[in-house]
């Protein structure tokens, strides 16, 4: 563990030093990031604590305190659900169950809590903002006597998280936050907390093609998978091919497995790409397969495209049901995406018109600038 990057002297009454944790998973952290570089462009001193990927691609953009170990998901899924059947088959189940989340992240988070403190003595936070898997962070707030802000990341409720969380963490009772805040769009899932609008961010070195940041002349498809699987078989990926012959528009796919590749025969109407700024793509897309991950999920929702998302562990299934249930996309099983889904994706005008109501409803919500005075108002609140 290491502070790369010194805060600077408070000097300034109305400067403030704040820190934002989250899980060492890009994923986690890139939702708050939007509110951590205006509260920096702000003059503000902000600090990062993560660990891992998360740490290695912010390094650039931000003073960061590598606090945490990368995440073996798998390996903490059994040592936080393996005495607690009843509680994995429901993770299982993918419907953002909060108490077999704690038990799964309360593994990466007891590591944590030493490190983090060092880390935030030596900094001197006067507000700590936090993601709901990330709630060592409010110990930590409470043993230096500083607020805490609660930063919703996904669609699942993080007062819930963070309750069940700190349930296994510590027997102290720990003041609640003094703001919480939500990305959710309301019409497709309550959240609590004050409205925040999502803000894309990119990974730093993101190379979008120039063919994906203009219009196209045919419908266009992006795929986008699980960062969390590395480069291993890909079953939604394996879907998409068998289907592509069947469908009239071009499909494009992130970041393909190595097997996808090398070893098929891709159809005419495929072609790949290694990372890019789902941003910059999708607003030339017709519609996008993903994997329900939260991230892609609102890059859809932003964007206004409608979606399959698959259901899966976590809170995938969740994700994927609450795009279906608002009429903005569909839940389909990765292996079980046919052409047929596909055409229906590209073609159905009410699918398309509830898509763009919520992109129409993300952009009335208040931004990060609208917000970020809020913030630093919370290191007065306790």
């Amino acid at each position: 563990m290491g502070v790369e990057t010194a805060a600077a002297e408070d000097d300034d009454g109305d400067r403030m030093r704040v820190l934002f944790v989250a899980m060492p998973l890009i994923g986690h952290l890139f939702p708050m990031m939007p509110l951590a570089e205006t509260l920096r462009e702000r003059g503000h001193d902000v600090m990062v604590a993560t660990g891992g990927d998360a740490a290695a691609v912010v390094r650039a953009q931000l003073p960061v305190a590598d606090v945490a170990p990368p995440i073996d998901y798998l390996r903490a899924a059994v040592r936080g659900l393996g005495r607690h059947p009843v509680l994995a088959l429901r993770s299982g189940q993918g419907m953002a169950d909060a108490r077999g989340g704690a038990h799964v992240f309360a593994v990466t988070n007891r590591p944590m809590i030493e490190p983090l403190l060092r880390a935030a003595t030596e900094f001197g936070p006067q507000v700590i903002v936090h993601e709901p898997f990330a709630s060592a962070a409010a110990i930590v707030a409470d043993r230096l006597g500083v607020p805490t802000v609660l930063h919703n990341i996904a669609l699942d409720n993080g007062t819930v998280i963070r309750r069940e969380l700190l349930r296994l963490l510590t027997d102290a009772a720990l003041p609640a936050p003094a703001s919480t805040l939500s990305i959710a769009p309301p019409s497709i899932v309550r959240v609590d907390g004050r409205p925040l609008r999502y803000t894309p961010y990119s990974t730093p070195g993101a190379d979008t093609p120039a063919f994906l940041r203009e219009p196209s002349t045919r419908r266009r498809i992006l795929v986008t998978r699980s960062t969390m699987l590395g480069d291993g078989p890909d079953t939604m990926l394996r879907a998409i091919v068998r289907a592509a012959p069947y469908v009239d528009a071009d499909i494009v796919i992130v970041r393909p497995d190595r097997k996808t590749v090398r070893n098929t025969a891709l159809p005419a109407n495929i072609r790949t790409t290694g990372w890019i700024a789902l941003h910059e793509a999708l607003p030339h897309c017709t519609a996008m397969v993903n994997h329900a991950g939260a991230g892609s999920v609102y890059a859809a929702l932003l964007t206004g495209v409608p979606q399959i998302s698959t259901p899966a562990p976590g809170d995938r299934a969740w994700n994927a049901l609450s795009v279906q249930r608002r009429g903005a996309g569909l839940s389909v099983p990765a292996r079980s995406i046919t052409a047929a889904h596909l055409n229906a994706l590209i073609s159905d005008p009410d699918l398309t018109a509830n898509a763009r109501a919520v992109a129409a409803e993300i952009a009335a919500m208040p931004s990060v600038i609208d917000i970020a005075d809020e913030v630093t108002r919370s290191a007065g609140t306790r």
